[in-house]
């Protein structure tokens, strides 16, 4: 029996290395055309960083399989890495019929509900995931936050202890911390949580650590200390959009009007939905751009209306807005 000289193509893109057994490896005759796999394509496409050739291979493998449910899942997980939280979870959600009680799909998914400040969803979803792995650090800290947001503060801070009894030096938990601690008048408390963490963080950590820091002073009134705090972080990571939003805020009440929508219009370039950071640059601007700043205060109110902790900013932004436009009709 004649012995052909390779292994086929269509094996090759099974992971197929080497054989076994003794056995020939025929080759395809030369009337069948091997159908390419899309999904292992963009599996290794998502692997090597190609976000945009994964979510290209990921489609056309639904194209031919309209039931490819694990094709569903790793396009909505690309579709989230590359930005785009809508769409990843219009496809994951489909995957649930096969992935319901898969790690990566719950997390996933939770991620990109909570991208979209669907914190209800992204807390069911985070804890689906850490039925299936108890002790994953990133759902843990995701999940904190998630209740953070919805204000459910005991279950921040006992999800935050539960990240640092699974890892004693994390530097993230003493934040979720020292913030709770923070919307619970216990700025001192929060301090100390922050001082204890920043003994031993890494150089990378440290300057987000710092604007926290820069937040606890301002809550005390100590308005020049935290500015400094804010300016040392922005000079170590000058793309921070919390130490920026802290330093416009202090420089705009010091009567800095120019510095101050400098930085706050960095921090809203940096985070889109910083929406309390919209307030503060308008009310920079009501002066040099009026219309802009109605923008911003309109784009502020929408977004926050229901938001307990903006109610007076919210009130205050009507008012604003209100007699800018009143203004720009006079004149």
């Amino acid at each position: 029996m004649r012995v052909n000289w390779t292994i086929t193509y269509a094996l090759l893109l099974a992971g197929v290395t080497s054989c076994a057994t003794s056995e020939t490896i025929q080759a395809p005759p030369s009337n069948v055309v091997v159908q390419p796999n899309f999904v292992s394509h963009g599996n290794q496409f998502a692997k090597d960083g190609m976000l945009r050739e994964a979510v290209e291979a990921y489609t056309k493998a639904i194209g031919r399989e309209p039931q490819n449910l694990t094709a569903f899942r790793n396009l909505g997980i690309v579709l989230l890495k590359s930005g785009d939280a809508p769409s990843a979870i219009i496809n994951i959600e489909k995957s649930l019929k096969e992935y319901e009680d898969n790690f990566d799909a719950n997390f996933y998914l939770a991620e990109a509900y909570r991208a979209e400040e669907k914190n209800a969803e992204a807390i069911f979803r985070y804890k689906k995931a850490l039925k299936i792995s108890p002790n994953d650090l990133r759902a843990l800290k995701s999940l904190a936050w998630s209740y953070f947001k919805i204000r459910f503060y005991s279950e921040a801070l006992s999800t935050a202890n539960a990240v640092l009894t699974v890892a004693r030096d994390d530097d993230q938990a003493p934040v979720i911390i020292a913030r709770t601690q923070l919307k619970l008048k216990r700025p001192t408390e929060a301090l100390a949580t922050l001082t204890r963490v920043l003994k031993g963080v890494d150089k990378l950590s440290e300057p987000y650590i710092q604007s926290v820091v820069g937040e606890v002073l301002m809550s005390q009134g100590k308005s020049a200390e935290a500015l400094e705090t804010f300016q040392r972080a922005i000079k170590a990571q000058p793309m921070l959009a919390s130490a920026l939003f802290g330093a416009g805020q202090i420089l705009l009440a010091n009567g800095l009007q120019k510095e101050a929508t400098e930085y706050l219009e960095r921090a809203v370039r940096l985070r889109p939905k910083m929406y309390d950071a919209q307030y503060w640059l308008a009310r920079s601007i009501e002066t040099s751009d009026p219309k802009q700043a109605i923008r911003y205060f309109a784009s502020f109110r929408k977004n926050s209306l229901n938001d307990p902790d903006f109610i007076d900013l919210v009130f205050d932004a009507r008012h604003r807005s209100a007699a800018l436009t009143a203004k720009a009709k006079q004149e």
